[in-house]
């Protein structure tokens, strides 16, 4: 399954307290690896450096709570489950069908 992650860095605290996570994020991002079961296809950070976004692929919703429970002390989270268009299409215009068929 093919997931969006969308993260802002979270708020709060002192510019001090702020500074001290922002550096120890930086230091866990040297030597974090996600999970075996995660595929990261993109990983891209907002402009503004308040958070960013990424497209993960896994088999293992356990695995990915382990991969974002890892950065739970320094970002704010949410997970939005999608699949390609391609594959959408073919499931809207059925549900389309389905609903068109009420109104005959």
């Amino acid at each position: 399954m093919k997931f969006v992650i969308a993260f802002t860095t979270q708020q709060g605290g002192s510019e001090a307290d702020r500074h001290e996570a922002a550096k120890k994020a930086q230091q866990l991002l040297a030597t974090w690896q996600p999970s075996d079961a995660a595929s990261i296809v993109q990983w891209v950070s907002r402009v503004d450096g308040n958070g960013g976004f990424s497209i993960v692929e896994t088999d293992s919703a356990e695995n990915s709570l382990g991969d974002l429970a890892t950065w739970s002390s320094f970002l704010d989270f949410q997970v939005y489950p999608v699949i390609d268009i391609g594959d959408a299409t073919p499931v809207t215009d059925a549900a389309l069908g389905t609903r068109a068929a009420l109104d005959n």
